[in-house]
């Protein structure tokens, strides 16, 4: 199949094409089944946390960890993930994480000893660092303006999906064949991932004969792209919304469920219809985005931090009475918009902030990671609360709620298309190995 000629974009280049090229779709395609894999593993051992909590005799705050230590691998790579896809290339660096998220996998299975289930989530960490970064510039490389928000909301469904399909499927399966089965079935799926990743992927045509992927010199010089404040702002706010969704909701809210009585396939029903939301109206938040005057695309971010405030304050009712029933679906569904919001309204508006090259759009892609896991790494913090006896509510009074009004005041903040770092080098193209 021959490539078409690439959507030329990450700037006001003259020679920019604004129609989106046909096989940019199958591309989109290949990239986002190749990035689910990432979180399928991550939220895999939330899906299941009774089984993972008995099996090794974890607290809270130790449980976790294994969210937290793989979201810091994820966060320390997020900034050497753009200088690696600069280097090796996009096609390696995707094959590179989801080899490692193989690998991760087979190690976590292979005793029962919580060591090695932790030294496979920080291998799945590298996976997830890499491939948060390297995915999303793919897209970014294909997809002109007009449709770049659509593309990348679509892609921004990568975690609702996977969560979706961990806490619908993995119960039933570790029920049915045991808790060490959910892992082999991530490692097969990563497997067909990555064949079909290989086979299909292509570079733009007009990127082709670039010889550098970016800009030129050392690791360093990549960071002038950096002193953009707008994009630190975002990236707050986004920090802000992983805790929230990665961090809180999608690591405790299933074991909170299972403590007001329902079993451990309802509570991952519950939860997943969270992640189903945000998985709906993802790409419809982009394709708004992409409709929004360029000074007002920050309106999304500022709707996720509202949602979440609202959500937080009903969603953990301490009985299932009527009142209490209609708190915790209320809190399902505010926070599958705020999961969307928060997702399909924040990717986007980085390579419009950052959109002088294409390395200057991985490099605010690789704030957004960074932001993405250090939010997660933050797991922890929420169960630490629970540990010390604040209770549900106690804890998200503690930490979610001041938050999410932290990020509502910054949200208004954001300036898409705002000054650039001053130095920053004009229009330049890439190559995307």
């Amino acid at each position: 199949m021959g490539v078409p000629q690439p959507a030329g974009h990450l700037g006001t280049s003259p020679v920019a094409i604004e129609k989106t090229p046909r096989y940019a779709w199958v591309i989109l395609a290949v990239t986002y089944l190749a990035s689910i894999c990432a979180p399928l593993g991550q939220f895999k051992v939330t899906a299941i946390a009774g089984e993972i909590i008995g099996t090794y005799g974890l607290g809270y705050a130790e449980f976790g960890m294994l969210m937290t230590c793989l979201a810091i691998i994820g966060a320390i790579l997020a900034f050497p993930a753009a200088f690696i896809c600069r280097r090796i290339g996009l096609r390696a660096t995707c094959a590179i994480a989801l080899g490692c998220i193989i690998v991760g996998g087979l190690v976590e299975v292979a005793t029962n000893w919580v060591a090695l289930l932790y030294l496979g989530r920080f291998a799945e960490g590298v996976g997830l660092g890499l491939i948060g970064v390297a995915a999303p510039t793919i897209i970014s490389l294909w997809f002109p303006d007009r449709t770049r928000g659509l593309a990348l909301g679509a892609w921004c469904t990568w975690v609702p999906m996977a969560i979706t399909i961990d806490f619908n499927v993995a119960p039933a399966m570790a029920a049915a064949l045991g808790w060490q089965s959910v892992f082999y079935g991530v490692v097969a799926a990563t497997v067909v991932a990555l064949v079909l990743f290989l086979a299909l992927y292509r570079i733009p045509a007009g990127l082709s004969s670039i010889p550098n992927y970016g800009v030129e010199g050392s690791f360093r010089d990549c960071f002038k792209y950096l002193k953009n404040r707008y994009i630190w702002i975002l990236g707050l706010t986004f920090l802000v919304f992983n805790f929230i969704q990665g961090g809180v909701v999608n690591t405790y809210y299933p074991t909170y469920l299972g403590d007001m009585g329902f079993d451990m396939g309802t509570a991952g029903f519950m939860t997943s219809v969270i992640t189903l939301i945000g998985f709906i109206m993802n790409p419809l938040s982009g394709a708004w985005s992409d409709r929004l005057p360029i000074n007002r695309k920050y309106i999304l971010v500022t709707l996720f931090a509202a949602t979440s405030v609202i959500g937080f304050l009903v969603g953990f009712p301490s009985e299932l009475s009527g009142l209490g029933l209609v708190g915790i679906w209320a809190f399902i569904v505010l926070m599958g918009f705020s999961a969307a919001f928060g997702g399909g309204g924040s990717r986007p508006l980085a390579p419009t902030i950052l959109s002088s090259s294409a390395m200057a759009t991985t490099l605010g892609m690789a704030v957004m990671q960074f932001t993405q896991c250090f939010g997660q790494m933050l797991a922890p913090v929420y169960g630490t609360c629970l540990d010390a006896g604040l209770g549900w509510m106690g804890s998200a009074w503690a930490t979610v709620i001041p938050l999410s009004v932290v990020a509502l005041a910054l949200s208004f903040l954001i300036k898409p298309g705002g000054k650039v770092a001053p130095g920053e080098p004009p229009e330049d193209r890439s190559e995307a190995r």
